[in-house]
């Protein structure tokens, strides 16, 4: 029996230990990762792929909003973008930008195939996130009243980004 309450708590420490690791590196990479908001970004007027105009200060005044940078070729998005499309079909604002994935016909055949229905503009070169010095996908940013409030790259998942949004103040 004490063969077995050391196994369980030697168990339990190392989970502890790899957890707190994992928090720590994840916090130290998207800390490097981080990106960088353009001059006068919240006020610009962006059109989405379906001719919409979207403007970040309206979307983020009175709701918290996602900024959701990913690509029709990032694994890691095929992942994240249920939970960021669930968080959109809440109500939360989202707005999508597809990197390097094609045409906006390609971009909307792509949303259209995996039920996505969040606003996306379209990056077909990667113009608009390098402004934003975006260095992965998925990055979102988590923006309030114009302002980013908290930002992560990688992998993510639905309660990971409800937490977040919460911590947005």
């Amino acid at each position: 029996m004490q063969t077995k309450t050391a196994l369980l708590k030697t168990w339990l420490k190392n989970i502890v230990i790899y957890g707190v690791l994992f928090i720590v590196i994840s916090v130290a990479v998207d800390w490097y990762r981080k990106p960088s908001s353009p001059v006068q970004f919240a006020s610009q007027v962006l059109t989405d792929t379906q001719n919409q105009p979207q403007i970040i200060a309206q979307l983020s005044h009175e709701k918290t909003m996602l900024l959701y940078f990913w690509g029709s070729w990032c694994h890691f998005c095929q992942i994240t973008s249920p939970a960021v499309d669930r968080l959109a079909q809440e109500g939360v604002p989202v707005l999508g930008v597809a990197l390097k994935s094609g045409s906006a016909e390609s971009v909307n055949a792509y949303l259209a195939e995996n039920g996505y229905h969040f606003p996306t503009l379209n990056d077909p070169n990667g113009e608009f996130s390098k402004l934003w010095d975006i260095q992965a996908t998925p990055t979102i940013l988590i923006i309030k009243n114009g302002e980013i409030k908290q930002y992560t790259t990688g992998l993510t998942t639905y309660w990971g980004l409800k937490a977040r949004m919460a911590l947005a103040y």
